[in-house]
């Protein structure tokens, strides 16, 4: 216990330099043991991106089910209309007509 009362050497050069600092430790990504970890999770991203773009390949569930309302053609001129203008005021007669082919085909739920 009189150890833990007397300070010891940082806490004195603290006291006696007032602009005194702690000597930061080694960043482990400046690290030899760093660099091999890294290397091995490039190479495992690197496989994961092949993985992904098989993923891409598949439909995901929105197009799936826009698919399904008969509506996927009016969806996507609307999308690229977006796409190119980048303004919901600008594409009003694909929206239109994706929202006629919508009613057409019954997939308006009830209104509040």
């Amino acid at each position: 216990m009189a150890n833990s009362a007397q300070p010891d050497q940082a806490q004195e050069q603290q006291q006696q330099d007032p602009n005194w600092a702690p000597t930061p430790r080694g960043h482990a990504q400046y690290s030899k043991t760093s660099a091999k970890i890294t290397s091995s999770t490039n190479q495992d991203s690197r496989n994961n991106e092949g993985e992904g773009m098989e993923e891409e390949d598949e439909e995901d569930e929105y197009e799936k089910r826009i698919a399904r309302t008969g509506c996927s053609a009016e969806n996507e001129a609307l999308q690229m209309c977006y796409a190119e203008k980048h303004d919901w005021r600008a594409c009003k007669d694909a929206m239109t007509a994706f929202r006629d082919c919508w009613k057409r085909n019954g997939n308006v739920e009830a209104e509040i």
